[in-house]
């Protein structure tokens, strides 16, 4: 049982909604998202969550791109 299923809010500066999700705290700071604190990941709501996956979408096409085997 992770903290989102106990209950945790959004990270999201202002947010007061319950979590669905958990991302690296770095790459949702690097997608925009204003958060409150400093920690190892980042708790999202679901509006949040969406605009999460919104920014990274080119970032992590550009990723995949890039690597070569």
């Amino acid at each position: 049982m992770g903290r989102v299923d106990k209950g945790v809010k959004c990270s999201v500066a202002g947010c007061n909604s319950e979590a669905v999700r958990s991302v690296a705290f770095k790459k949702a700071g690097e997608a925009g998202l204003r958060l409150s604190g400093e920690a190892r990941r980042a708790y999202l709501c679901e509006a949040h969550y969406k605009e999460f996956k919104k920014a990274r979408r080119n970032v992590d096409r550009i990723e995949r791109m890039r690597w070569k085997p």
